[in-house]
């Protein structure tokens, strides 16, 4: 099974988790790490290799909140060809697709997947219903 790490400003990557356990039912193999004002920026670093320890062996995506931000930065250290990749510009359709997927996907087709949903998900509403 594919893990998942989600590292994200303050209390955002633990509520997309809670989110979207209560919509999909599951959030095995998933970790939240979250960076707070007076974090250090390498202690984010530790956290995050904690939680991909915990995550599994198959391979693990590590969802961040934006590019270039502080937790993307210390994430990207933590790519690996074929088993861990980072995904950024997380949200809940994203969290969504892949719980429903992991298990059925291999890394890549899923990386592919989590980036169309992210991109299809984002919609002005008065433009789609006209």
């Amino acid at each position: 099974m594919i893990g998942l790490v989600v590292v994200t400003h303050a209390g955002l990557a633990t509520s997309l988790i809670a989110a979207a356990t209560m919509i999909t039912g599951s959030s095995d193999c998933c970790e939240a790490v979250e960076l707070h004002v007076d974090d250090p920026a390498d202690g984010l670093v530790a956290r995050i290799a904690e939680a991909l320890a915990k995550v599994g062996t198959d391979g693990a995506i590590i969802m961040t909140d934006m590019f270039g931000g502080t937790p993307s930065n210390a994430a990207m250290s933590f790519l690996q060809e074929g088993k861990v990749e980072v995904v950024t510009g997380v949200n809940l359709p994203m969290m969504v697709d892949f719980f429903s997927r992991r298990e059925r996907m291999t890394l890549e087709d899923l990386c592919a997947s989590l980036l169309r949903c992210g991109r299809e998900s984002v919609i002005v509403a008065g433009e789609f219903l006209r």
